[in-house]
């Protein structure tokens, strides 16, 4: 049986402060509609599974003096929100590409609420963000996130700091990668938007007397609505096989 003492404590308080970090960022579990308490217990549960594999990474961590120890928490926090951070942004960048597609399929002036949080949002732009949510959970992401919290105590030792130059340049790397290939997905609809915009730029030029933006609109929000319907599934079949990717890359390392 494992004697109670202060290391019994203080390591799975700096696996708390890394996975606690790392979930207030995750996609789903960082919503607004999800309860404070219940994203609280998920992360104290996920530490408390997580301390006996990283116990002996962590543990000569604790012999630190109290000031050390202190700035070893705001490091573990902070890798934590990097590590968050390096996933959130993959959905950030899926975010912007549907709201750029909502605005090529002429639904950029209709606004609601956004389903994962309180964001203004289009409801066309949350056709893309919700299934990739839902599908972040059903692809079991979030047990990958687990295993990529467990590796990164190899790649982010604890206490030694996380700006360092081949971190930079991952994160660098990912963000770019994320922002060009769903911008790459949105292909279809920018295509479409300039396509049909033209045409009916050139019909108003041949007949001025047509007042072309009430003959346009229908067909173009019809379009835009039936292309999604198109590509929707296969936007979110390579979206959810990026982010696998990214996050096994993560886990790989660091």
């Amino acid at each position: 049986m494992t004697p109670l003492s202060h290391d019994t404590l203080l390591v799975p308080l700096l696996v708390f402060c890394r996975v606690g970090a790392c979930f207030m960022l995750l996609p789903g579990l960082s919503s607004d509609r999800i309860p404070v308490q219940l994203r609280l217990f998920v992360a104290i549960a996920i530490s408390i599974a997580l301390t006996p594999l990283v116990y002996d990474s962590v543990r000569p961590a604790t012999s630190e003096e109290p000031s050390n120890f202190l700035a070893m928490i705001v490091i573990e926090t902070a890798t934590g929100v990097l590590l968050g951070f390096l996933v959130r942004v993959l959905f950030m960048a899926l975010e912007f590409a549907a709201t750029c597609m909502a605005n090529y399929a002429g639904y950029g002036g209709v606004f609601s609420h956004s389903v994962e949080n309180n964001d203004p949002s289009s409801p066309f732009a949350s056709l893309v963000t919700t299934p990739a949510v839902a599908l972040f959970f059903i692809t079991n992401q979030h047990v990958n996130i687990v295993v990529m919290l467990q590796r990164s105590y190899e790649m982010f030792k604890v206490g030694v700091s996380i700006a360092a130059p081949p971190n930079l340049q991952t994160i660098v790397t990912l963000v770019g990668s994320a922002f060009k290939l769903t911008l790459q997905l949105s292909a279809a609809l920018v295509v479409y938007s300039l396509t049909i915009n033209f045409a009916f730029g050139f019909l108003n030029k041949m007949v001025p007397q047509i007042p072309i933006y009430f003959v346009s609109t229908p067909f173009v929000v019809l379009g835009g609505l039936f292309l999604l319907l198109q590509v929707d599934k296969t936007v979110l079949e390579i979206f959810t096989s990026l982010v696998t990717q990214a996050i096994q890359n993560l886990g790989q390392n660091g």
